[in-house]
């Protein structure tokens, strides 16, 4: 996927973003750079893992470039994540949490919720699994049994 077709897609899943979830269309769109796994879990992992794509504020959306961004739905929704990041950022969202932990749970389970509504609304039954990898609790929060 060259560069001009890149943008228009993360402008229409901005779009998208904002009908899911009332997050405004931000005024400048975050970077996008698409990259080896390697690559990613060079940049963010201590070993392999199952990285397919991060966001940081300061650089914007890493994603796998084996994706198929112009024809898989499901990779659209991983780059739609990793966007939804890039509003909360912009938002300030969630930042009166009180630990890093509960931001980023806070986090992760929005995306998540707004990825799945966008997989959902295609009528895709494929779910992102991470979901399942974010904490139940956090350190200090109280035992819910």
């Amino acid at each position: 996927m060259d560069a001009a077709n890149l943008s228009a897609l993360v402008a229409d899943l901005f779009l998208t973003i904002k009908l899911l979830s009332g997050y405004p269309v931000p005024e400048v769109q975050p970077t996008v750079t698409r990259v080896s796994k390697q690559t990613m879990q060079t940049m963010i992992c201590a070993g392999p893992c199952a990285v397919r794509a991060f966001y940081t504020p300061d650089k914007g959306v890493y994603i796998d470039e084996q994706l198929d961004l112009a024809e898989d739905y499901f990779a659209r929704s991983v780059l739609m994540h990793e966007l939804v990041h890039h509003l909360q950022h912009v938002a300030g969202k969630f930042e009166d949490l009180d630990t890093p932990c509960r931001r980023w749970k806070a986090k992760e389970v929005e995306a998540h919720e707004i990825q799945h509504k966008y997989l959902k609304k295609l009528r895709l039954t494929q779910r992102f699994i991470a979901l399942d990898t974010v904490p139940i609790t956090c350190p200090g929060d109280q035992d819910n049994d």
